[in-house]
């Protein structure tokens, strides 16, 4: 297991305890996806690699996480709570959207 596997899952853990919510985790799952997404985008586009050599060891997005290890079948189902947890995120999206007052 790598070790961003690993602060993933502690993380996630984290949250899982002290929210006690599932709606927590699922945020949780796409803020740092987003987090990560959006580090990916300044290390490829703005950062000059040779002052900010250290984003090098930061995953491009959750699902490298998921990929950065070999284990067939389960990455497949791993990808695939993956996907169900972002249909829930908007799901939570729309139903916040749709609740609102304007």
């Amino acid at each position: 297991m790598t070790i961003q596997l690993i602060i993933f899952l502690i993380a996630l853990i984290a949250v899982i305890f002290f929210f006690k919510n599932f709606n927590a985790c699922v945020y949780f799952i796409v803020i740092v996806d987003i987090f990560l997404r959006i580090v990916t985008y300044l290390k490829l586009n703005y950062l000059r690699s040779d002052a900010f050599s250290f984003f090098e060891f930061i995953p491009s997005d959750v699902p490298a996480i998921i990929n950065s290890f070999d284990l067939g079948a389960f990455n497949e189902i791993l990808m695939i709570v993956y996907l169900i947890v972002y249909i829930i995120f908007e799901v939570l999206m729309i139903r916040f959207f749709v609740k609102r007052k304007f």
